[in-house]
This record gives C-alpha cells, sequence and structure tokens, in this order.
C-alpha cells in the first residue's frame, strides 16, 4: 500500500492555490517521513474511476464537483481517503454520501458551515482547518531581508484604501491564470510563487484564501480582505481577522505575524496519527488482497446461478411481449434476477414470490406458499434456491408445468418448451 496525493485538472481557469494546497500535503508527508517520490499522483477528475494500487489518500481540499454524473466525493475501493481538511457548498446529501462519509469518519473540516452541516446529518466531524495553515515558519534571516508589499487579486476599486506611504512598494498580482498560459508545471509555478513570499514579502495583502493562511504560517503579516465574509472563512478567522467592506476604513496597515507554532505542530501530529492509524489497519489486508487480486489468468468471471439465469432469458424472453412469472425462494440469487429482469424487461411482471417456511415482503411482494400454483399454472417461475430443486421437479410434474427455470441447476437438464 502506498500514499497518494492528487493532482488538478489542468485546463481552463486555474489558480495557483490548488496547487499549494497539494504543496501542504508533500509538507506533511515530509513531516512523517514518507518519501514523495514514491507517492502516487491521481488526477482529481479520476478518484472515482482509479484502479491502480491501493493508496492512502489524504483530503485536504474542497470537493465541489461533480464529473460525468459521478458523485466526486465517493472514491474508487482502491483509495482510502483520511479527510483532514474538506469543505463541501451543499448541504443536501444523499444517503450514499452520507454513508461513505460516516465509514471514513470522522471528517475534518476546513470550516464551520461544513462542520454543522455533517453533525446535523449524524456525521462525526471537527474542525481541521485548511492544511495550508501548518507550512513551516520562515527564518529571521529571510523576514529581515523581506522588502516587498505583495498585492493578490486585489481589486483596483480596493487601491484607495492602501495608504499612498506603501504603495510604491506594492506589487501586484495575481493567482488566477489560465491553462493556455501557462509554460511550466502548475506545481512548480505553485512552488516558485509561494518561494517568493518566503523570500521577499514584507506584508501580503489580498482576497484570496490560498494567499493568506501559506503567508500566515511562514510568519508574514497579511491583510486579508473580501466584500463579504465567505462561508469559508469560518474557522480561519481564529487565526487572522477578514476585513469586510464596512471596515476597509478601519484596516490596520502595520499588522503583525501570527505566533501560532505549536498549535501547528499539534495539527501536523494529529494529522499524521490519523493517516498511520488508517494505514496500519489497512496496510496487510490490501497487500494481500492485491495478491490474490493481480492473478495471472483474468478469465471472464462466471457467477454461479446468475450468469445462466441471465443468459437464459437473453436468449428466451421477448423485451416487448407481456411475460408474468413468480420466484420460488427467499434467496440473493432470486433479489439479483429479479433486478435484472426490471432493468432490462419493463414488460415483465412479478406477480408472486413463493417460499414454504418464510413470510416476509421480498421484491415487493409478501411471500406466499407454493399451492398458490395450484390455481396459477401459466406463470413461468424461477426456482432460485436448490433447496426446492426437488420438490418444484415433482410438483412441476404434478400440475404439468413446463414453464421454469431451475436456477441452481445451471440450466443442465433445460430445454425451453414454451414462448
Amino acid at each position: 500500500m502506498k500514499f497518494a496525493n492528487i493532482i488538478f485538472d489542468q485546463s481552463g481557469r486555474l489558480t495557483i492555490g490548488d496547487n499549494i494546497q497539494l504543496l501542504a500535503v508533500q509538507n506533511l508527508y515530509e513531516y512523517m517521513g514518507i518519501e514523495y517520490a514514491d507517492v502516487v499522483r491521481i488526477n482529481y477528475y479520476d478518484l472515482a474511476s482509479y484502479n491502480g494500487e491501493y493508496v492512502i489518500l489524504p483530503i485536504s481540499f474542497p470537493l465541489f464537483g461533480y464529473h460525468y454524473d459521478v458523485n466526486i466525493t465517493q472514491f474508487s475501493p482502491k483509495i482510502i481517503p483520511v479527510f483532514l481538511g474538506v469543505s463541501f457548498l451543499s448541504s443536501d446529501f444523499s444517503k450514499a454520501d452520507l454513508n461513505y462519509l460516516r465509514i471514513h469518519a470522522p471528517i475534518g473540516c476546513r470550516d464551520e458551515y461544513t462542520l454543522n452541516n455533517l453533525r446535523r446529518n449524524n456525521v462525526p466531524a471537527y474542525l481541521g482547518g485548511c492544511l495550508t495553515a501548518t507550512f513551516p515558519k520562515r527564518t529571521n534571516e529571510q523576514s529581515s531581508k523581506s522588502k516587498k508589499i505583495f498585492c493578490i487579486d486585489v481589486e483596483e476599486s480596493f487601491k484607495k484604501f492602501i495608504p499612498k506611504s506603501l504603495l510604491d512598494q506594492c506589487e501586484f498580482v495575481s493567482h488566477t491564470y489560465y491553462a493556455t498560459e501557462l509554460k511550466e508545471d502548475p506545481e512548480i509555478l505553485a512552488r516558485r510563487v509561494y518561494d517568493k513570499y518566503i523570500n521577499e514579502a514584507k506584508l501580503i495583502i489580498t482576497t484570496r484564501l490560498h494567499g493568506a493562511l501559506p503567508g500566515i504560517a511562514a510568519g508574514i503579516p497579511v491583510i486579508f480582505y473580501k466584500d463579504k465574509f465567505s462561508f469559508r472563512f469560518a474557522g480561519i478567522d481564529k487565526l487572522v481577522h477578514v476585513y469586510t467592506k464596512e471596515e476597509y476604513g478601519n484596516i490596520d496597515w502595520n499588522p503583525a505575524p501570527i505566533e501560532y507554532e505549536e498549535t501547528k505542530k499539534d495539527i501536523l501530529a494529529m494529522c499524521a496519527q490519523r493517516i498511520w492509524n488508517i494505514y496500519n489497519k489497512y496496510n496487510r489486508m490490501c497487500e494481500i488482497s492485491s495478491f490474490y487480486e493481480t492473478r495471472i489468468d483474468k478469465k471472464e468471471l462466471y457467477v454461479d446461478f446468475i450468469s445462466n439465469t441471465i443468459q437464459f432469458i437473453t436468449e428466451n424472453w421477448s423485451k416487448t411481449k407481456v411475460i408474468k412469472y413468480a420466484l420460488w425462494g427467499v434467496t440473493q440469487t432470486a433479489h439479483t434476477i429479479h433486478s435484472y429482469i426490471v432493468k432490462h424487461y419493463p414488460n415483465a411482471d412479478l406477480v408472486a414470490v413463493l417460499d414454504k417456511k418464510k413470510k416476509v415482503y421480498f421484491c415487493g411482494l409478501e411471500t406466499c406458499n407454493v399451492n398458490w400454483l395450484y390455481d396459477n399454472s401459466d406463470v413461468f417461475i424461477f426456482v432460485c434456491t436448490g433447496a426446492a430443486i426437488k420438490d418444484s421437479y415433482e410438483l412441476f410434474k404434478k400440475l404439468d408445468i413446463k414453464q421454469y427455470y431451475q436456477c441452481c441447476e445451471d440450466g443442465n437438464k433445460h430445454k425451453l418448451e414454451y414462448i
């Protein structure tokens, strides 16, 4: 089993902040002593279809997207997620979403909005913030040599609030770009921009979450502002004040760096512990599973009792003809065959579920005794349990029933005498 990190889709409009989040996961792996060259990289839009070796994937990025009708919050079985800092736009989760999240709980959230929505749905969750808040603090030497003020995605309308004494020190930059403008790998770009801030910034003024947090973590004074207080900042404001539009006239233009090194250590230690716990839980079983899964002869799988029955149906039933059928036996075979017929044969109608002992609701019907056949001998019968083979043959002979299929005999004794 290996460790993984994602790769954001490199097309269309991009932000440097996306890849700064990936650098934060890399920083966590380095803290854990994991060689980053061995980390498996998975495209964000391949998370549901990934079919490589088993991996553990820390999730410290927002999950806002859907792709080809697949909910991106539910990953391939080959991916074991560790939710360290996730964010969701939606407050309306499907049953499948909630079951998945509970399996992988506790869910680390990066904002209070996501935290509250999960807790409302009884998903164990905690507020862990964004992993970019755990970047290392820069050295005193780097701080003393830093002379620039970086204004990251600062709008023209905001410049009037910046004191004139600071404007000549400002370098106005953007974290957004289009893939067609890119001349280097996005992660290399993100690293280069981040290093530039570390080595040159005496102050950062920004509207960007991932302009503010890496700067704060590095010990760079930050002025973080936004016209509206986004849900994404509910939790981040523990580290830095977020100025909103009505406060622009009262901004402190000489802020102090934020000191929280002990908390940073606690966050890294907690994240590392969660990942190692998952690794220790799954590593051995995934290795054993991989041993068996990578068998040499990849023959087509034949599912006993199911494959033969489906073949029988496809070869003999018409999708346009009205067919009444019954299931004999409350079994997985019966349920699977019924599901297949419902999906592929809209004119087929399940009229009875027969069982000699069980009185339950199954496939939408209450079971009845096999004596039901005495008055309904014209219905096609699927015998879905090996225990009923002998009894069913005897009853079919007695009632002269020829419309049946013995699913659990694999069809060895059958030639269709109707339809």
